[in-house]
């Protein structure tokens, strides 16, 4: 079975700027349609630079030849401690929420992928930070 994603799934992260430099405060629903936990958050770094010597073409067969970028970075993020999930689990608090901290890196595009897990199959929302 295909992943949920798309628009409807992206627009859930909420991200705002905070005055520290590169420091956002992002939102997220805990719980979608029937998915259990906490949401798995992922900051990813991608390159903007591709491989030199790759060439991006259909081939015959109908397959097509992406080129990719030449890093791509992630580091999964704990938005809250234990204790706050604790808390957050017995108040019934629908949102995991929290502050992060992102490097700057030049030609290198910054985006948070969530991820929530429910019996049937995954569902990502994406959303690109800065730009």
């Amino acid at each position: 079975m295909l992943p949920n994603q798309g628009e409807e799934y992206d627009s859930l992260i909420k991200l705002e700027k905070l005055e520290s430099e590169n420091s956002y405060r992002i939102s997220i629903p805990r719980v979608i349609e029937n998915s259990s936990g906490w949401p798995t958050v992922t900051l990813i770094y991608t390159s903007h630079d591709l491989d030199k010597d790759c060439k991006e073409e259909i081939l015959s067969d109908g397959t097509q030849l992406l080129c990719l970028p030449q890093e791509e970075n992630r580091e999964e993020l704990t938005l809250n401690s234990t204790w706050k999930k604790a808390i957050d689990w017995l108040s019934n608090n629908n949102l995991y929420e929290g502050e992060i901290q992102i490097m700057e890196k030049e030609n290198y595009s910054v985006e948070i992928s969530v991820m929530w897990e429910t019996e049937l199959c995954l569902t990502f929302g994406r959303k690109v930070i800065g730009g």
